[in-house]
């Protein structure tokens, strides 16, 4: 699955872009199209220790358009102790056990959690802008060939500025592999193959490896 993350920088915060299909012929993009959105969860994680208000308002802004690409989106805040509240939407759920307070604690828990009608689940960091909507059209293509897909090929990093400041250009993990780049710390000044931003599984496969 191709896909194209831009990532925000503005006091520790994350924002990725989005997928790009392969396929350009009409008859499979229609095909694409036919697959039920009612079907993807997209999970988000507000992990805030610092409590940044700038997270928050780049929340807002991902919420706003996970509605656009017609997805259903599931939030989870991990509270801290004497933590400001700030009104996140109804669906929301809250952890607050000491042994959840790692971001990618709070992603299994939310998972076992979802309604049973959910076949696929996404979790995207709560700062990612995808380039365009169909991207869950793409998502959901791909998981029926791989239990498992990274959303995304290349990201990138953006400044204050937004798309006007790009920082930083970084490849997805998945991607690095397919294309035999190097997988080494000693030489992520040259090659970072980035791990995270945005996944998604079939649930049968990720409810098989809990």
């Amino acid at each position: 699955m191709g896909c194209n993350l831009s990532q925000q920088h503005d006091y520790h915060s994350d924002r990725p872009s989005q997928p790009r299909s392969s396929k350009t012929s009409h008859e499979s993009s229609n095909k694409i199209k036919s697959y039920d959105l009612s079907n993807l969860a997209v999970i988000t994680i507000i992990f805030n220790p610092v409590k940044f208000k700038s997270r928050y308002e780049h929340y807002q802004n991902f919420a706003a358009h996970m509605n656009q690409s017609g997805v259903q989106l599931i939030t989870v805040e991990c509270i801290f102790e004497s933590t400001t509240r700030f009104g996140l939407p109804p669906q929301t759920f809250e952890v607050t056990r000491a042994d959840n307070r790692y971001h990618v604690q709070l992603v299994a828990p939310s998972v076992q959690r979802l309604p049973p009608q959910f076949e696929y689940v996404a979790w995207i960091d709560a700062d990612i802008e995808f380039d365009s909507l169909d991207w869950p059209y793409l998502t959901i293509a791909e998981l029926q060939r791989y239990p498992i897909v990274q959303l995304f090929e290349l990201s990138f990093f953006l400044g204050p500025m937004g798309k006007k400041e790009i920082l930083r250009r970084d490849y997805s993990f998945v991607y690095s592999i397919r294309n035999k780049k190097p997988i080494d710390p000693r030489r992520y000044n040259e090659w970072y193959p980035h791990p995270g931003y945005a996944w998604a599984m079939r649930r049968s496969a990720f409810n098989s490896i809990r």
